[in-house]
């Protein structure tokens, strides 16, 4: 009797190159499809300047842009061939940032603060200089973990850098991550000759302030001070080492009207410790506008409280 061989299916080749260009289509069309579902919610801003910029939806009738790119109170925004009436709600140039409001609905971007950005992270840098989107891909450079201040004294979050390339109407437009979510806005106007990203969560409080007050209001004391070692006795009896010492009061000023006056050391500000200049800077910075808040000095040889009206500016 004759035996009958099965023949065994030969093994599968296992194709390394074959994986590699399959890893490649995949995030191909990942990129793509980040760039066709954001790309509705990336605007083309023509403000009164001579060359045009970006910017982002930021609600159905709101565009986020770049300060710099806006002059005047009116501009057009224009997505997918159609061209939008809008009008300027206010400017920030400390941030760069500016808020446009619209009749018409338009899509939102999907924001995000950026609480899990990593160094190394891939990201795309959108915009809409002309009549459609453009695109450069990078990896996220800087996540700073601190916040700063732009060369106007606005605030910042943190400091967030991508080394996507910066194209001529990139400003304004946003840097997104692999889900098509938008970190940060870009602008060259915060760093004299640098791109940077404004991250999500700056944008947030300065467009609250924008939609609220058509600017943003610092607080202010009305004092000029001098960070100052105080003595022996002083230290003693307050518990402090530094004060700040009052060298000038502007008249009328929230300072003088609660009767703050030459030669005072202001030890606190509100529930605050202030020691130094930057201390009260960054208390004054956030929107405390008629917000009354106790001022603790000392003033010869006690410590009183004035409580004080915070002014605006």
């Amino acid at each position: 009797m004759r035996r009958q061989v099965r023949c065994l299916p030969s093994p599968v080749q296992f194709n390394p190159r074959r994986v590699h260009v399959d890893a490649i289509a995949d995030l191909s069309e990942t990129l793509s499809s980040i760039v066709e579902r954001t790309g509705k919610s990336v605007v083309r801003v023509e403000g009164g300047r001579r060359r045009a910029v970006s910017g982002i939806v930021w609600s159905p009738r709101q565009v986020v842009t770049v300060a710099h790119g806006v002059h005047g109170d009116r501009a057009e925004v224009t997505v997918d061939g159609k061209t939008y009436a809008a009008r300027v709600k206010g400017r920030d140039e400390a941030t760069d940032l500016a808020l446009l409001e619209l009749d018409e609905a338009l899509s939102p971007a999907t924001f995000d603060d950026g609480a899990s950005l990593k160094v190394g992270q891939l990201v795309l840098r959108l915009a809409r200089p002309g009549e459609t989107v453009r695109a450069t891909s990078g990896i996220v450079s800087t996540v700073g973990k601190k916040t700063w201040r732009t060369q106007r004294g606005g605030e910042v979050g943190f400091f967030l850098e991508s080394d996507a390339p910066h194209q001529p109407g990139f400003s304004g437009g946003p840097l997104v991550d692999l889900e098509g979510r938008v970190l940060g806005l870009t602008s060259t106007g915060v760093l004299r000759g640098t791109s940077v990203s404004i991250p999500t969560a700056t944008i947030r409080k300065v467009v609250n302030q924008l939609d609220q007050h058509g600017r943003v209001r610092r607080s202010y004391l009305g004092l000029q001070l001098q960070p100052v070692q105080l003595p022996d006795d002083v230290r003693s009896s307050t518990g402090e080492e530094i004060g700040l010492l009052v060298t000038g009061v502007e008249k009328g000023g929230p300072a003088d009207a609660a009767g703050i006056a030459y030669g005072d050391t202001v030890l606190h500000l509100g529930d605050d410790s202030v020691k130094t200049l930057e201390d009260l800077y960054l208390y004054l910075r956030a929107d405390h506008v008629d917000q009354q808040v106790p001022v603790k000095v000392f003033r010869n040889g006690q410590v009183t409280t004035s409580q004080v009206t915070l002014g605006g500016r």
